[in-house]
């Protein structure tokens, strides 16, 4: 028992600290794995691939079907509608980062920079400048000309003569058929000219224009068709901004196809934060029942990572009939997340950035996509550690702070050395009572060195309700002196051991616990 006794002074810090440390990882791991949004999943890891390349994604006999890019050429995977693989197909392809593809049952064709190939004879199909891989057709442009693709003769069917070379090409897949977008930049604006592919032939739906204020540039349109309207949104670059930033703004617009749009301003409100969104990109839309959603990825608020508390992440928004927005948020990652398409209205697919290989992730709206996701991952365990490590090494500055509260009873025990020399001979217990009381009226005066109100505000309610620092740094010193005087050898040190002790267990319980949310 004595035995045991003598190494209570250490066991007990020791085990204090441990249960500190699994603390602060359990709420770490609560926030890595948080989901994104209350009705949808966690992220769902189904596959990696070396190329930064948006997936492809279609529903086939009940299932979805996902193919991507892999080193050796692309995986073709099939899961059911609870997003477990029942089927895997791989077609041997040469990739690299220009490297395009289209799936038709048993057909693949693909690309590099400069042309179209058959995979299964690798012929060569033609020269391309841009190539429009969608869901049931594909299309491609070369030099002034738009193709449709024949994947049977494997041919391209001519289907437009653009009359500017530099004209803009936009393709889209709806539940009603393929549409096109042709703008063209002139000096009055951007003209626009709406088609829908009849078969091999291309029927206008009409065409409109739209002009940007002098100090704006168009960098992207997007658009879908619905009930004979239109439905684009417009994002613009501004050539100079005060901050001297890059600044973007979001311009909406529905209407007949022969109205010219009357574009609104969007702006998208970061559900988990004050403030907006920033860098909104990869933008696609679709109209739905609800109306027009966006999906698009955006820098937003995320507690997935150490120090930094921004991410881009995966979100969508519903446009209301006042132009405003409704996000929410489909992902919650601490990767930089790229490329959202949507595989049903349930499910999205996206690329996470990361190494040599990025990460194919899912999430979705269905219960039992939610469960399945909800489990003990190896890499959620990762991002766990590396943020946990990461705030432990960021509160020993906790150990600078505590500097000046250790000063008061150091300058203490000098004087009564000079002053009081039998008092230190004969260890009074007075001597080492005063010194702690010195050392808790110095920590609960500068208290705010340390616990400040940005501090307060990261750490957990159960460390920053009101009067939390001043009670927690009278327990810890109850805790600490309790130890002191548990501990057997501690009757055998003299009285400025015993004092350093006591302060050197409330010193390390506070930067244990409270230090690793001071950065």
């Amino acid at each position: 028992m004595k035995k045991w006794r003598g190494k209570m002074v250490w066991l007990l810090p020791s085990l204090i600290i441990c249960i500190a440390v699994l603390l602060l990882f359990n709420h770490n791991y609560q926030k890595v794995t948080e989901p994104p949004d209350d009705n949808w999943s966690r992220a769902l890891d189904i596959g990696t691939t070396p190329i930064l390349r948006s997936p492809h994604a279609k529903m086939m006999k009940g299932n979805a079907t996902v193919s991507f890019l892999t080193p050796n050429g692309i995986q073709e995977n099939s899961y059911n509608e609870d997003f477990e693989k029942v089927e895997r197909k791989n077609h041997d392809i040469p990739v690299d980062k220009f490297t395009q593809f289209y799936i038709e049952e048993d057909r693949v064709v693909y690309t590099d920079y400069y042309h179209l190939y058959d995979e299964e004879s690798g012929k060569k199909i033609s020269e391309i400048q841009k190539f429009f891989p969608l869901k049931s057709e594909a299309f491609y442009r070369n030099e002034d000309k738009l193709f449709r693709l024949d994947t049977h003769q494997l041919e391209g069917e001519a289907l437009l003569t653009l009359a500017n070379p530099k004209a803009e090409l936009k393709m889209i897949e709806t539940e009603n058929g393929v549409y096109l977008l042709i703008r063209m930049v002139s000096i009055e604006g951007n003209q626009l000219t709406y088609y829908q592919v009849k078969g091999n032939n291309l029927q206008k739906l009409g065409e409109n224009a739209f002009a940007v204020k002098g100090s704006e540039e168009v960098r992207d349109i997007q658009f879908t068709v619905k009930n004979n309207m239109y439905h684009i949104l417009v994002s613009t670059l501004q050539k100079q901004s005060q901050s001297g930033e890059v600044e973007n703004d979001y311009y909406y617009a529905e209407g007949p196809f022969e109205e010219d749009p009357n574009l609104n301003r969007l702006s998208f409100s970061d559900p988990f934060s004050s403030t907006e969104l920033r860098e909104v990109s990869d933008l696609s839309m679709e109209y739905t029942e609800d109306g027009t959603l966006l999906l698009f990825k955006a820098t937003g608020w995320t507690e997935t990572r150490f120090r930094e508390n921004t991410q881009f992440n995966i979100y969508q928004a519903k446009i209301k009939n006042n132009n405003e927005t409704e996000v929410t948020r489909l992902s919650n990652t601490p990767s930089f997340s790229n490329f959202p398409i949507r595989v049903n209205p349930d499910t999205i697919i996206w690329v996470d950035h990361g190494g040599e290989n990025h990460n194919l992730l899912v999430s979705s709206s269905r219960p039992e996509v939610i469960t399945k996701a909800d489990q003990v991952t190896k890499q959620a365990l990762l991002h766990t550690s590396g943020k946990t490590i990461g705030m432990l090494s960021a509160g020993l500055f906790a150990l600078l702070i505590s500097i000046i509260w250790f000063l008061w009873p150091l300058l203490f025990m000098i004087i009564i050395m000079f002053t009081r020399v039998e008092a230190m001979d004969q260890d009074r217990s007075w001597v080492l009572y005063t010194g702690i009381f010195i050392y808790l009226i110095a920590a609960i005066w500068t208290k705010d060195l340390l616990f400040s109100e940005s501090l307060l505000s990261r750490a957990p309610e159960y460390l920053s309700f009101p009067g939390s620092p001043i009670l927690y740094l009278l327990s810890f010193g109850l805790i600490s002196f309790a130890m002191l005087k548990i501990g057997s050898p501690t009757k055998d040190w003299s009285i400025p051991v015993q004092l350093t002790y006591f302060i050197g267990v409330h010193v390390l319980l506070i930067t244990v616990i409270f230090g690793p949310y001071l950065l």
